[in-house]
């Protein structure tokens, strides 16, 4: 790829919505079948699934990352007093 070049990954979807911007643009298209690269391994989830997927995906990673019983902090823990103090330990 040339120093001003871009590469574009996604679906015929989302790189058409950008057909403005890359209008007289002289572009190489690639289409990988079923979401494999050209090596045989899985394209990223963000290549290959939608918007939605990608949303659902994301909040499926959060709330996979719940309190997990833990107490919360102290008001005293959190206090910029405790979090900037002059003590090297």
């Amino acid at each position: 790829m040339s120093p001003n070049g871009t590469i574009l990954e996604g679906t015929w979807e989302q790189i058409n919505r950008q057909a403005g911007r890359l209008a007289g643009k002289w572009l190489r298209v690639e289409v990988l079948e079923q979401g494999n690269a050209p090596g045989g391994e899985r394209l990223p989830l963000h290549v290959t699934a939608t918007a939605e997927a990608q949303a659902r995906a994301i909040l499926e990673w959060g709330y996979g990352h719940a309190a997990r019983n833990a107490p919360p902090l102290t008001d005293e823990a959190i206090s910029r007093a405790s979090i900037y103090s002059d003590e090297r330990d």
